[in-house]
């Protein structure tokens, strides 16, 4: 039985996993890279395993970095299954006709930008710049592909062939994300049990429920995003954000959080929802700017089930813990625009890492301000404008504008949907029989292997840091 790693290897994004049991050969993930170009051009690099023959994709969550190439696998000739949760399904079908329309909007900028540059030269002679500007799929790939889904619980173990049977558990990262269980039978008869984290999120989150814990395995491929710093507690986290709110509103100044459409935004409006409602905070204006977020938390609203206890007394209460007085919710370009003459607000918009959508215009009218406040609440990967801002780099470039960085900035690490350090080695120490061996993946290079290091020590088992496209062979 061979493993390959094609994504997330050194880094926190592409994740990507291909498993060949001799008679079956299936995906855990298809991820896009996001980040620096060089890594970004990774998306267009030919799989490293043909699409065509592939049974089965079972996808953890339904974020960009894990679900991004799924379309084009589709394209390349996958015909198989792509398997799991519901909300997992609705969401990624939203994320991925977003992600399609603006990379074609995108496109169609840099064609018009480069037939000025090149004062009508044929583009298709440019070569491979012409090519990886292409969008990566379309609307109707990403049709294509969820004609393709198939939708199954938590908890429920599946035979999907004679020798494969697999079970998905709650991950506690974002509504419907799974850890997955496998159990493959070898050639020689065998079980050997592969444990795919996922993503990890952190225990007492607000709305989804606490990652499973799992007893037993023999290969465990385990994510280290925050594997090397404690986050601070969640009661610590809500009252600094409520601190940074009350300063804004004395300074009347605007707050932009760049957010994550699914999970952050969600969890941000949550705790807005309690402060308003429970009038610790009053007169406050909110503006989601994000089409997006808003059709994400139209589905969060539909699986209640998935909630954990506390937001589903809210609901019990009738209380809709995404919603309350002063927020709006903003669709139109046109309504988006004419945000810049708000003063005192809060800006929610997209996306995260400021790598595009809205919130990059936001950025580009309020960044020079000393008296903006930028509160960024998930991890933002290396090369992003995120990054550089939370790098407190003094000068950034936005639009192709450099600007400087005059705003106060605030990281709230407590509101990521990642465990760290502490929780990661929590859920490890939770498999009773030591695994043979763990992987380390979706981490920074220094950061998996600390990580990796530490584990070594206190578990006393092998560990490993795979390298982009390093295959293995699980005996």
């Amino acid at each position: 039985m061979k493993l390959k790693f094609c994504g997330a290897t050194r880094t926190v994004t592409g994740s990507c996993y291909y498993i060949d049991t001799g008679d079956f050969k299936f995906l855990v993930d298809c991820g896009a890279f996001q980040g620096k170009d060089e890594v970004d051009m990774l998306n267009y690099e030919p799989f490293p395993f043909d699409p065509s023959q592939l049974d089965v994709v079972f996808l953890t969550h339904a974020h960009f970095d894990h679900s991004g190439r799924i379309p084009i696998l589709v394209k390349q000739g996958f015909k198989g299954r792509i398997i799991g949760t519901q909300p997992t399904r609705d969401l990624a079908k939203i994320v991925l006709l977003d992600a399609a329309r603006l990379q074609q909007e995108e496109y169609e900028r840099w064609l018009a930008r480069s037939k000025d540059t090149q004062k009508g030269k044929n583009l298709s002679e440019e070569g491979s710049l012409f090519e990886q500007r292409k969008p990566l799929f379309s609307e109707s790939d990403v049709e294509d592909m969820f004609q393709l889904f198939d939708i199954y619980p938590y908890g429920s173990s599946v035979s999907v062939n004679k020798n494969v049977e697999f079970r998905m558990r709650d991950a506690g990262h974002i509504l419907g994300s799974a850890i997955l269980e496998f159990w493959i039978k070898t050639a020689e008869g065998r079980d050997r049990k592969l444990v795919f984290s996922g993503d990890i999120g952190q225990p007492g989150a607000r709305i989804v429920r606490d990652p499973d814990m799992i007893r037993e395995a023999d290969y465990v491929i385990c994510e280290a995003t925050y594997g090397n710093r404690l986050h601070k507690s969640k009661d610590e986290t809500v009252l600094e954000f409520l601190s940074i709110i009350k300063q804004a509103q004395e300074e009347k100044a605007n707050i932009l959080i760049p957010s994550f459409a699914i999970e952050r935004t969600q969890e941000i409006l949550y705790e807005l929802n309690l402060f308003v409602e429970n009038k610790i905070l009053e007169n406050l204006e909110v503006y989601l700017d994000s089409p997006m977020a808003s059709k994400a938390t139209e589905v969060f609203k539909q699986f209640p089930t998935f909630y954990d206890e506390d937001a589903r007394r809210l609901l019990e209460k009738g209380d809709d813990p995404f919603h309350f007085p002063g927020l709006v919710a903003v669709d139109s370009a046109e309504e988006s625009k004419r945000l810049i003459s708000k003063q005192g607000v809060v800006i929610i918009a997209g996306s995260g890492m400021c790598t595009g959508g809205r919130i990059v215009h936001h950025i580009k009218n309020n960044i020079e301000k000393e008296n903006t406040h930028m509160i960024f609440v998930g991890y933002q990967v290396e090369g992003t404008l995120g990054r550089k801002i939370v790098d407190r780099e003094p000068e950034v470039r936005v639009m192709g504008q450099p600007l400087q960085v005059r705003a106060k900035v605030h990281t709230l690490g407590g509101f990521s949907a990642h465990g760290d350090q502490r929780d990661l080695r929590y859920w490890l120490r939770s498999f009773g029989h030591s695994p043979k061996k763990i992987f380390v993946v979706h981490a920074d290079e220094e950061i998996a292997i600390g990580f990796g290091t530490n584990i070594k020590a206190e578990l006393g088992v092998e560990v490993d840091i795979p390298k982009l496209n390093e295959e293995f062979e699980l005996k």
